[in-house]
């Protein structure tokens, strides 16, 4: 293994992107808010709120902020449900309503107030199965659904996840900063080995079936690779699936082809299509955005380590010259367990917290539980 030298490098990436672009003529010298809302009913709803602000009239649109605002959903009962959070997030917590009506979502900001039209959720369709399956290098979450007669053809979905799963070593070796010499742990604490972790995805899978006779079999809605730490001992996922209008799924679908360079689904620009939000006091007012309410079906599935192809990284622990050990370790690095290098000598072997602590890898060591 080749030895490891203190190195700083600054490189600089530079790249073109050509998005599809918005023609803001018309367009005052004020920032237009971007409304980006999916209300689940009965599980947490999540509102993004940001400001498009034009470079110079007439020319292109860019993120310009977020605004902190009053935000609320309702029925058409007069039934309220708050929002919580600040500077552009905002999330509605899951509660349990009995309302088989209309509901739409507020929004004051800036002194003025924004609505969505009033929206009648469509009915979900039924997931008819939820397995995980897999390939020589993939592991897939696959759906099977049919439409409940709602008819709309078209269905979103996203994955939610918890898994444990091991860091890649058990910490042998201790540096001592004052001595500046590694030693071996007599007795190694394991407590950080094991952890586990949870996702919960804002990202929604755009399900076109309307020339399926209303049957989706095995449609993949997330996948890894075999060697990934989802493998490792225990997976379980979640999958809320739920259908769109033709036009909620071709505004969003429209949406997420064109921000191609990734972030919200308003970036960089929304396009010329306005969504179904509105400013009450001035409906000539800019506000770009859509807001989705949904009833909602959930399936959840469980795997074993069946599909585990786990190996630890090749060269993942380096070897460093002895003069460097003070400084690798103020550089947050520590010997972890002896390599052998390329002059076949057992020689320490270096990485960073989250070779050895799993809770230094974005893991927990108590397990959670879905929303």
């Amino acid at each position: 293994m080749k030895k490891f030298c203190l190195l700083i490098t600054v490189s600089l990436l530079a790249g073109c992107v050509y998005p599809f672009s918005v023609d803001l003529e018309d367009i005052d010298d004020q920032s237009s808010l971007v409304i980006d809302a999916n209300l689940l009913l009965g599980y947490t709803s999540t509102i993004r709120l940001s400001y498009l602000q034009p470079l110079q009239v007439g020319q292109h649109a860019v993120a310009g902020g977020r605004p902190s605002a009053d935000v609320y959903m309702e029925d058409e009962a007069g039934h309220t449900y708050p929002a919580t959070g600040s500077n552009g997030n905002y999330s509605i917590p899951a509660f349990t309503s009995n309302y088989d009506g209309k509901y739409r979502l507020t929004v004051i900001c800036g002194g003025k107030t924004y609505r969505s039209e009033w929206i009648d959720p469509v009915a979900p369709p039924t997931i008819t199965d939820l397995s995980i399956q897999a390939d020589d290098t993939q592991v897939y979450v696959n759906i099977s659904m049919e439409d409940n007669g709602s008819g709309s053809g078209y269905a979103a979905a996203v994955i939610d996840e918890i898994w444990n799963f091991h860091s890649d070593f058990i910490k042998n070796l201790k540096f001592d900063p004052e001595t500046q010499k590694v030693s071996v742990i007599i007795n190694p604490d394991t407590r950080f080995y094991w952890c586990w972790r949870k996702l919960n995805s804002n990202a929604q899978v755009m399900i076109d079936y309307s020339s399926l006779g209303g049957k989706v079999t095995n449609y993949s809605v997330s996948s890894f690779g075999r060697n990934n730490n989802r493998n490792h001992r225990e997976y379980h996922a979640r999958v809320k699936l739920w259908n769109l209008t033709p036009e909620q799924y071709l505004y969003r679908k429209m949406l997420e082809d064109n921000a191609s360079i990734g972030g919200n689904l308003f970036s960089p620009e929304p396009g010329e299509v306005r969504g179904n939000v509105y400013c009450e006091d001035n409906p000539d007012s800019k506000v770009y955005g859509y807001v989705n309410i949904s009833r909602v079906v959930v399936k959840e599935v469980s795997m074993d380590d069946r599909f585990n192809k786990w190996r630890v990284p090749e060269k993942s622990l380096m070897e460093v010259e002895e003069s460097l050990y003070l400084d690798m370790y103020n550089l947050g690095y520590e010997p972890i367990d002896f390599i052998t290098n390329a002059d076949q000598q057992q020689v320490p072997g270096w990485g960073l917290g989250r070779c050895y602590d799993c809770t230094q890898a974005g893991g927990t060591l108590e397990k959670p539980n879905f929303d």
